[in-house]
């Protein structure tokens, strides 16, 4: 199989699936439990869809990496965390109810703020035309791949709640499955070009998940939030999608030759989330309880 199969078909399917599975563990109490909250919602999705592409693009300013790499990068703060960051919250005592509507929110306006602020600053890194069409082709693309399976889930589990809660846990296991399946083959089949990012980019990758972490639970210690809110706070603001990095990047690369640079922060932030972030999460989480 091609590369540009794998990026172009195999990559989307496996975000559709996750994504899928996320929309189908939400129900209205999960939404209403955070809305009890309102100032610990609000604070997260401002941090997840404003603050975090911000420090994204002042961290390759700084770092003056080549321009495509650049945007992937920023491409990558775009995308809110999915599962794994309700997982690694659960794991670190956050508020999952806070997480999992973070989650939700944060991937539903992606369909709008994701496009909208990677094309303000594409322009800004390469003065690139703004066009109402790039814009409406990224917007489809964010809209199929995270939007349409979060609200397909929603819908399965409001038509069929008890059939649902009888075999969610099952049904998230075979998502996660399929999913981790089908990165991990990409992966091997890509093995030269993770080497290359890996040598390239990961060390940075590392250093903006660690700022990111930190500057989530610092922002939402001055706000006085509890101290799971905090550590969930941390882990959203923190922890990107990195599936949906790689489709829309790839997407956005089109019909250039070779592999995608767009998705390759993408790729190797996908490979260091499971050996580095998860870990250094379990042990943050710790230091966090005492804060």
């Amino acid at each position: 199989m091609t590369t540009e199969t794998i990026i172009e078909v195999a990559v989307p399917v496996a975000v559709f699936v996750m994504m899928f599975a996320l929309g189908l563990g939400l129900t209205l109490a999960d939404f209403r439990s955070a809305l009890a909250r309102p100032r610990a919602l609000l604070l997260g999705v401002l941090s997840q869809i404003v603050l975090v592409p911000i420090a994204g693009a002042l961290f390759v300013s700084v770092l003056r990496q080549e321009v495509d790499l650049a945007l992937g990068i920023v491409l990558l703060t775009l995308c809110p965390g999915a599962a794994m960051s309700n997982m690694l919250s659960r794991i670190a005592g956050g508020d999952v109810a806070l997480s999992v509507s973070l989650t939700a929110v944060s991937n539903l306006l992606s369909a709008v703020t994701l496009p909208a602020l990677y094309l303000l600053m594409a322009g800004r890194f390469l003065g690139a035309d703004v066009t109402a069409l790039a814009f409406g082709d990224l917007t489809l693309r964010v809209v199929i791949v995270a939007t349409v399976p979060v609200l397909l889930g929603m819908a399965i589990r409001s038509l069929l709640p008890r059939v649902v809660e009888r075999h969610e846990q099952a049904v998230f296991r075979i998502c996660l499955a399929v999913f981790l399946a089908i990165i991990g083959w990409s992966f091997l089949q890509i093995a030269d070009a993770l080497q290359f990012g890996l040598a390239l980019i990961g060390w940075q990758l590392v250093l903006l998940t660690f700022l990111l972490l930190g500057l989530g639970f610092a922002l939402a210690l001055l706000c006085g939030l509890s101290g799971p809110q905090r550590r969930t706070i941390a882990i959203e603001t923190g922890v990107q999608n990195s599936g949906l990095g790689l489709a829309v990047g790839a997407m956005l690369w089109g019909d250039a030759a070779g592999f995608p640079l767009l998705a390759m922060p993408a790729v190797i932030y996908g490979a260091i989330t499971y050996a580095v972030t998860f870990p250094v999460v379990i042990l943050l989480s710790r230091a966090w309880r005492r804060a």
